[in-house]
């Protein structure tokens, strides 16, 4: 393989740990841009958000997406949000494959109910439903649409690696 792969989708649909099975299956190396910010900043994305806001954050998002983007293709899972800026949309589709994992936003909702290290998740279905709605046409730019609601890791990752071959 010689390009990247890039896993795009909303909080939970399941991005992380797709991509952890698909490294072993394919045998790449997988990264994932949050973690990878983590590591160079030196905090947590929550720490990011509470002390230099969410428009900086959206600065490290893009540095990260193009340093990655310079090493040896990869498997890379992107935060939720990545889509939100044009560059990046465009760098993914010129770097690699794009498949946007789609799970229902419910589903999502109750995987995340209990996880707190998210910034921009809230228990507020409203709130998270115009989120996930206003970035979906984003998401839809993917070169390929992966349903990840009622799936297993196994289905999900057959899926992605038929749409490669």
């Amino acid at each position: 393989m010689n390009e990247h792969i890039f896993l795009t989708g909303f909080m939970g649909a399941g991005k992380t740990t797709v991509g952890k099975f698909l490294s072993n299956c394919l045998n790449i190396a997988v990264i994932d841009t949050d973690y990878y910010i983590e590591t160079v900043k030196e905090k947590k994305i929550s720490g990011i958000f509470q002390e230099e806001g969410e428009a900086r954050f959206r600065e490290y998002e893009s540095e990260a997406l193009q340093e990655i983007c310079k090493q040896s293709p990869k498997i890379i899972t992107t935060g939720g949000g990545i889509v939100l800026s044009v560059k990046n949309r465009e760098l993914m589709k010129r770097k690699g494959k794009v498949f946007f994992l789609y799970c229902d936003l419910e589903e999502t909702m109750r995987r995340l109910a209990m996880d707190d290290s998210r910034p921009l998740f809230k228990a507020d279905l409203e709130q998270n439903k115009r989120r996930f709605e206003d970035r979906l046409p984003l998401y839809l730019e993917a070169d390929f649409v992966i349903e990840t609601t009622n799936k297993t890791v196994e289905q999900i990752i057959q899926e992605i690696i038929s749409c490669l071959e």
